[in-house]
């Protein structure tokens, strides 16, 4: 892909009306030291110190962080936040995206905001803290956001669903009635990115890693998957939820596969220590909104391994990539034998 395709394709993107609907969290990080040698006159425990506390939106919050990154100008979002701190923290973070949230529902007592709780020390992540991960949402409560979704799908370009928790808003049911609604708007590009409930989806785009896409089939050794193995299987899970399948297989790369036809998009050579949390929904977020704009499937997916080979390179933080940032890599990517190589990435 030459770079100034980069830029039309981003020219392309700022006009669209993107929904997200799915399950919405809180990153919190904070640097934590231990050993203070400071002991608490009530419990007589050492006291543990915490620093620079940061949040930043998480699960489909992030892919709309991406989005909004990638300069999409109208994204709306329909899910369930708690009335707690964390909530308001959440609703704060959205806000100052610009993001409309007419479509977020905030349940009673007994729902937690989700939340991944991360402590950082000497910049190693220890044992998270979360909150909300295994929440139940009521049939009204999902109703309610269905009806607001309902609402507003005609002025979409683009739908993005997000499944990352093994209860809170979507389940297999609630899935088969989202494919109600959605088959009804055809002129709406959707791509979900589903942890558990995938099998339910139809006629949509659906993005796995190879981890994911073997479980789904129940089948074993995906490790050592090749290029023939991604697609063949991919055309397999294609044919079962009758809509194409966007694989992310880490180093080497991404495919998109049809019942018919698999593109293959290779990844980014890089260099140094990584860190892929959060890749997948930069990935999603480029994927989604490149095809929204009606870009080719191949450039879509050039433009996805190199949103992602941005996210890679930051570290304990859930980040994002800009249109400046996308072109800065691309400008000094390496090329052998007139061909991107890979070393690594999406395996989120």
């Amino acid at each position: 892909m030459e770079l100034p395709e980069f830029e039309l394709i981003f020219e392309k993107i700022a006009p669209l009306r993107v929904g997200v609907i799915g399950d919405f969290a809180v990153d919190f990080y904070f640097d934590l030291i231990k050993n203070t040698g400071e002991i608490s006159l009530e419990t007589g425990q050492e006291v543990w110190w915490g620093s620079r506390p940061r949040t930043s939106l998480g699960a489909a919050g992030n892919v709309v962080q991406n989005l909004a990154a990638l300069g999409v100008g109208f994204i709306k979002v329909f899910g369930a936040v708690g009335r707690d701190v964390y909530g308001r923290e959440m609703l704060d973070l959205l806000q100052k995206l610009d993001v409309d949230t007419a479509g977020i529902s905030m349940p009673g007592e007994g729902w937690d905001t989700c939340v991944y709780t991360k402590p950082l020390q000497k910049n190693v992540e220890l044992n998270r803290l979360d909150f909300g991960t295994h929440n139940c949402l009521s049939d009204e409560n999902f109703e309610e956001i269905l009806m607001s979704l309902e609402s507003q799908m005609a002025d979409l370009d683009v739908l993005i669903i997000n499944q990352q928790f093994p209860a809170p808003l979507l389940t297999g049911g609630r899935v088969v009635l989202l494919n109600k609604l959605i088959v009804k708007y055809p002129s709406v590009f959707v791509l979900a990115d589903m942890r558990t409930f995938g099998l339910a989806l139809r006629g949509v785009t659906l993005k796995v890693n190879t981890e994911e896409l073997a479980r789904l089939l129940q089948l074993e050794g995906y490790e050592n998957w090749n290029a023939e193995e991604c697609s063949r299987y991919g055309r397999q899970l294609a044919q079962i939820i009758d809509g194409p399948v966007l694989i992310t297989h880490g180093e080497h790369g991404m495919y998109h596969v049809s019942e018919k036809v698999t593109q293959h998009s290779e990844a980014l050579r890089l260099e140094g220590e990584l860190d892929t949390v959060g890749a997948g929904d930069t990935a999603v977020a480029a994927f989604a909104a490149s095809a929204g704009a009606k870009v080719s499937i191949e450039d879509a997916l050039k433009l996805a391994n190199f949103a992602a080979a941005v996210t890679v390179q930051k570290k304990n933080q859930t980040g994002t990539a800009t249109p400046e940032e996308v072109v800065r890599i691309g400008q000094s990517t390496l090329f052998v034998n007139s061909e991107l190589f890979t070393q690594s990435l999406i395996q989120n």
